[in-house]
């Protein structure tokens, strides 16, 4: 791919992590003030989607996304994905304004250690050979291994207080996202030349199941306690799976 297209790419991506930022602050603004009796809540969203305000933060998570997928199509996985953390920075800033306050300094250690963790993604990041696409054996193996970790963080969610519950859920929908993303490559790559054949493949409806639990995860994370004990270990976890994933089946996007 020629650097052109790979600025762009980056462009994109970058637009569509200021889009998640937007929605983050908005829907955790709502979110937050919904009763936390249970530590998980497979409703929670049906309950959200009551909320006019929460919905207005789903227009930027539609077009965060849209952006995050052609980001995704265009550009190389082990760039693209950091880049999309940055959506960090933007959100415990935005956050911050919000409430009136400055950034406090485990939000500027967050921070600087994305930027960090940018730096070397983008460094060291060069993966050659492999396939475009995922199989939908391996998405399926990818997803029971997420499951199961997610599992294990609800598990251990509902034995302690707020704070260390968000930061569970930020480490069960950091695993969740990266796996969503990773299936976002493969179905993006199947839809750009079977735009109508993509319907009958398997890996679209693991997409949307697997998009749906993490947007479950997050936004009873959301719920839990603050935006920082949340969503820092969401952002630095969520690249770096995807990496993972793209670097072990994804990898020809590096070309």
């Amino acid at each position: 791919m020629t650097s052109q297209v790979q600025l762009l790419a980056a462009g994109l991506a970058l637009a569509g992590s200021g889009c998640y930022a937007i929605a983050t602050v908005t829907q955790h603004g709502v979110a937050r003030h919904l009763p936390s009796e249970r530590a998980f809540d497979l409703a929670v969203l049906v309950k959200l989607a009551r909320r006019p305000i929460w919905l207005a933060g789903m227009a930027a998570v539609i077009a965060g996304f849209a952006l995050q997928a052609v980001a995704l199509g265009l550009g190389r996985l082990v760039v693209i994905e950091p880049v999309l953390a940055t959506s960090l920075l933007f959100a415990l800033a935005l956050a911050a304004r919000r409430d009136r306050r400055s950034l406090r300094p485990a939000e500027w250690a967050a921070t600087l250690a994305v930027v960090g963790g940018l730096a070397v993604f983008l460094a060291v990041g060069q993966p050659t050979g492999g396939q475009r696409t995922a199989s939908t054996a391996v998405l399926g193996l990818a997803t029971a291994a997420m499951a199961a970790l997610i599992g294990l963080c609800t598990i251990l969610a509902r034995r302690f207080g707020s704070h260390r519950r968000a930061l569970l859920f930020g480490v069960a929908g950091g695993i969740a996202a990266g796996t969503t993303d990773a299936v976002i490559k493969t179905v993006t790559v199947l839809s750009a030349g079977h735009l109508l054949g993509v319907f009958a493949d398997v890996r679209l409806y693991l997409l949307i199941a697997v998009g749906l639990l993490a947007f479950t995860i997050q936004q009873n994370g959301y719920r839990a306690a603050a935006l920082a004990a949340f969503l820092p270990a969401f952002a630095v976890l969520e690249p770096g799976h995807r990496v993972t994933a793209g670097a072990a089946h994804l990898s020809r996007a590096a070309q």
